[in-house]
């Protein structure tokens, strides 16, 4: 008996909070400044405007810029293909994804922030640690804890920051108003001289490993084996998909690119939208795994289709396949030795290998779809071929 009413609790309680989400799409998203919203929100929209209260998580996709200008008492993540601005009051933590990404706002919590421009203005004010990743950052404003930002182009430091911070950039700029208090870790081809009072501990730059240092080579050669031991039995096993993967490559280039580079960017970032909500963890959790593991055969699918160029003419026997497949992932590991040049091979490799197993998958889930038409039309052909008596009457 108790356990029946124990269980009668746990889904009156599990009811209660698949209630409280709402999942919209639509194709405009308003929120007025004196609306309160109290249930959890997912929503895809065109265009978005967040101007109210949300007492609950919020995670949003636009295909327009993205103003939060609300006051946000749980978890934002948001992603927008132009810009995503917090203007408004998050008081936990917050996710952006963009093409430029400014914080003009408040921030109780930590912020990870993943665009092509990131702005942090002089009114902003974080109070959590900050993961940064972009091709350009302007820090001008107030955070509290620990800093990490990652810039291929440049850094500009001009704010104040409580905790340690790290930086890997092309180039860093530390202006007179910045104030780090504790300790700066730095990657960067020039040497920081910081003017005095300005970084309150130590200043350490890093020094990139030696290109063919022999522990770096080491390292490239065991990630090499693990994808040609894991990619044998992938080929062997799912002889189908690979092929279908490789001639897609060939056939649609473009295609492939195109599908791949909206799969790598979209995956990631619905899976940590969704493990950002209790709900969510199981779909979220499946979504990255989904992605991890994609993004890791596509190097396997390109290996043989690198490999299958340069062996062409040379049979088609499971030994010639395998061979190809090692000979082509042998260049693309070996091109990770140069990042300047392996970089850009890499991504390439993961946009158009992620692209032709996404498409090859559906194209299959099409072809299992028709068996039972072409059966019908087998049998049909079948029953004709031997009761022709029946036709003719």
């Amino acid at each position: 008996m108790n356990f029946k009413r124990t269980l009668l609790v746990a889904l009156s309680l599990f009811s209660i909070q698949a209630q409280a989400i709402d999942f919209l799409a639509t194709n405009e998203y308003y929120v007025g400044k004196s609306m309160v919203i109290d249930s959890e929100q997912w929503v895809i929209a065109g265009l978005a405007a967040t101007d109210g209260t949300f007492e609950n998580d919020l995670n949003i996709i636009t295909g327009n810029p993205l103003n939060l200008n609300g006051r946000y008492n749980g978890n934002v993540t948001g992603a927008a293909s132009i810009e995503a601005n917090l203007n408004g009051v998050c008081e936990r933590n917050l996710r952006l994804f963009g093409g430029t990404v400014k914080i003009n706002g408040a921030v109780g919590g930590n912020l990870m922030a993943v665009a092509d421009n990131i702005i942090i203005t002089t009114n902003a004010i974080i109070e959590g640690d900050v993961l940064l990743l972009a091709n350009s950052v302007v820090q001008e404003g107030e955070i509290e804890g620990d800093v990490s930002i990652t810039a291929s182009r440049i850094t500009t430091l001009a704010g104040t920051i409580g905790g340690n911070t790290s930086v890997t950039s092309q180039e860093i700029l530390l202006t007179g108003d910045a104030r780090l208090a504790g300790d700066l870790k730095y990657k960067s081809p020039k040497t920081l001289y910081p003017d005095e009072g300005i970084v309150g501990g130590a200043v350490n730059k890093l020094l990139p490993p030696s290109l063919l240092a022999p522990n770096r080579l080491y390292k490239i050669g065991i990630w090499f084996m693990a994808a040609l031991l894991a990619g044998i039995p992938f080929i062997t096993l799912f002889p189908m998909t690979t092929a279908m993967a490789s001639q897609l490559i060939r056939r649609s280039p473009w295609r492939c690119l195109l599908i791949g580079m909206l799969a790598s960017g979209a995956l990631p970032i619905l899976g940590i939208m969704c493990i950002s909500s209790l709900i969510g963890v199981p779909l979220g959790a499946l979504l990255l795994a989904t992605w991890a593991v994609m993004a890791y055969l596509s190097r396997i699918i390109m290996g043989l289709v690198i490999g299958t160029l340069i062996l062409r003419g040379k049979g088609n026997s499971i030994g010639k396949v395998l061979a190809a497949m090692a000979i082509g992932l042998a260049l693309i590991y070996a091109s990770t030795i140069n990042p300047s040049i392996g970089v850009p091979i890499q991504m390439m490799v993961l946009w158009l290998g992620m692209g032709s197993l996404i498409l090859s998958l559906l194209e299959k889930r099409r072809l299992i779809l028709q068996v039972p038409n072409n059966l019908k039309k087998l049998e049909k052909l079948r029953d004709e071929k031997f009761n022709p008596e029946e036709d003719n009457s």
